[in-house]
């Protein structure tokens, strides 16, 4: 170890925790190999089922983060809300080369069953701290909800 890493208390050694810029829940996440651009395709923020318990076939969330340096271990979870018990959860590993770096990612969710309506949330993790949520509904059938807000569950 060199002799500044020995002076440096350890909060000064640690690696920056990751900033979230957006997190998105979609149907789709196309990116262009040419261009390398991302498209998300049908963004919504509730889902709408028939009845309970549902299962949603799967989704995606795009997350897009900076100010990382180094590897992380990172976790994004479903849960509800109110009860925080985690329904499914994915898992990975995330490498920034500098903090500037803007890291985009692509999650396919595994069929979510979803037991009640509410509120759910989806929870960006990393090295074990959760660093950003983000909120979505489960409503039933006769709840209104707007026309570009939804999407279906069986």
């Amino acid at each position: 170890m060199s002799e500044n890493q020995e002076n440096k208390t350890p909060k000064e050694t640690q690696k920056p925790t990751p900033s979230v810029l957006s997190i998105n829940i979609c149907d789709t996440v196309i990116r262009d190999e040419l261009t390398k651009k991302i498209s998300l395709i049908g963004l919504f923020n509730t889902i709408k089922a028939n009845s309970f318990p549902c299962t949603h076939a799967g989704l995606h969330v795009y997350v897009a983060m900076t100010n990382g340096h180094g590897k992380y271990k990172m976790e994004v979870r479903f849960s509800k809300l109110e009860e925080g018990k985690a329904i499914a959860g994915i898992q990975g590993d995330l490498n920034f080369q500098n903090p500037l770096q803007v890291v985009e990612l692509n999650f396919s969710s595994p069929p979510l069953r979803f037991d009640k309506p509410g509120q759910y949330v989806v929870e960006v993790f990393c090295d074990g701290a959760q660093i950003q949520t983000r909120k979505f509904r489960v409503v039933g059938s006769r709840q209104k909800i707007p026309p570009t807000s939804g999407t279906e569950a069986g």
